[in-house]
């Protein structure tokens, strides 16, 4: 985990809003909840969570929430975006430039108003789930195999860079015809879902198994998170597959170690931020 702290400590019994997703898409949004305000109360920091929907309702719920944050008095904000385009085009973190906004996994970029972020090495996540899949592909002594890609929504900066992350793998064996996207949906504006929720994983998925045969599927899927995970799972259990492809994903939630389990879900990686 990167994690780039203040220099100045937080002193004791100042509050500090937290400004993080509910869970309603994305369960690992409660563990890190869990997670931040044990930590802030070891150092006897008073969180108050502020949460919102991860829809496009709740991002500019979440610029109102930053508003009335800032203008409550708060000298201390830890934010998770949900869509940091929004929260650029509001303004709101300009209106009192003194307080201190900590990105938490979600980098809000192009705004000179963010001090720090904590945060996984985001690109390196890509790599590893690559990696994950390269070495199947190895060890299965086949001399090609059909794999698709499923990335997250442009709405989160992080999306992106697990592709750049994946593709510095993946690249070179795609093009020389080792691994073959049937789809041909190799960028990442083809390849990112709508959002990371797990029905738009399961219409992305949907959108890919077009360009295959009936009862014909890919050999891998590259799915950025558990979420987009769940829903390649479930348009391929729609679609007649019996035993799933290698599928990859991200935040050992607790739906993923359970198709983990089942042998469904092949891979996740868990970030405990």
């Amino acid at each position: 985990m990167l994690a780039v702290s203040c220099s100045k400590s937080v002193s004791v019994g100042n509050k500090v809003a937290v400004v993080i997703p509910d869970a309603a898409i994305l369960d690992r949004w409660a563990q890190d909840k869990d997670n931040l305000k044990s930590i802030m109360g070891k150092y006897g920091v008073d969180a108050v969570f502020f949460t919102s929907p991860e829809t496009v309702g709740g991002a500019a719920q979440q610029v109102y929430q930053l508003q009335d944050i800032i203008r409550s008095g708060y000298k201390y904000v830890v934010l998770t975006a949900i869509d940091y385009k929004k929260i650029n085009a509001s303004g709101v973190l300009a209106e009192n430039p003194d307080v201190k906004v900590i990105c938490h996994d979600r980098l809000v970029v192009d705004n000179p108003y963010i001090d720090y972020i904590s945060s996984a090495n985001t690109v390196e996540v890509g790599r590893m789930q690559a990696m994950f899949l390269l070495n199947h592909f190895h060890s299965s002594g086949a001399a090609s195999m059909t794999i698709e890609l499923l990335e997250g929504p442009s709405t989160d900066l992080n999306a992106s860079d697990y592709y750049v992350g994946a593709m510095e793998m993946l690249e070179d064996y795609i093009d020389n015809g080792s691994l073959i996207v049937k789809s041909g949906k190799k960028t990442y504006n083809e390849v990112k879902a709508d959002s990371w929720d797990v029905a738009d994983g399961k219409k992305a998925m949907q959108d890919r198994l077009a360009s295959y045969a009936e009862g014909e599927f890919p050999d891998m899927v590259l799915a950025a998170n558990d979420n987009l995970a769940q829903g390649a799972i479930e348009a391929l259990v729609a679609a007649g597959a019996v035993t799933m492809p290698v599928i990859t994903g991200q935040d050992n939630t607790e739906m993923a170690q359970k198709n983990i389990k089942d042998h469904k879900q092949t891979m996740t990686i868990d970030k405990n931020l």
